[in-house]
């Protein structure tokens, strides 16, 4: 199955990591329309927001059933699973989308080091 990835699991070393299986595919470049990447509420971690007018870039990656359950762990019960369209340079595409519980206002910028910490620490 396809998801979208916005934020630290967008590395494909560390999405394996989380996943419990090396990822071999290349992601895909996709664009969600109509959200913005934000800061998770009480956490150093990025969710989206509705916003009109605004995109979130990210990556498609295929996982099975497995590295799916495993994702869902590391996401925590602070996120949930969406179905998403995106834009990709071949057209659109449909995929799962993880959505955290309290989106903030504050933008989200990404920090290699917590997003190493995190993804090393699952």
């Amino acid at each position: 199955m396809k998801i979208f990835l916005y934020g630290t699991l967008a590395d494909p070393a560390g999405l394996g990591r989380c996943a419990g299986k090396p990822i071999k595919t290349k992601p895909l470049l996709a664009v969600l329309h109509g959200y913005r990447r934000v800061l998770l509420r009480g956490a150093r971690y990025p969710t989206l927001r509705r916003e009109p007018g605004e995109a979130v870039h990210g990556v498609i990656m295929r996982v099975n059933a497995d590295m799916l359950v495993r994702l869902q762990n590391y996401e925590s019960v602070r996120y949930r699973q969406i179905h998403v369209q995106l834009r990709t340079a071949s057209g659109q595409q449909r995929a799962r989308c993880f959505i955290g519980d309290a989106a903030t206002r504050v933008a989200w910028v990404a920090d290699e080091k917590i997003m190493t910490l995190r993804s090393r620490s699952f």
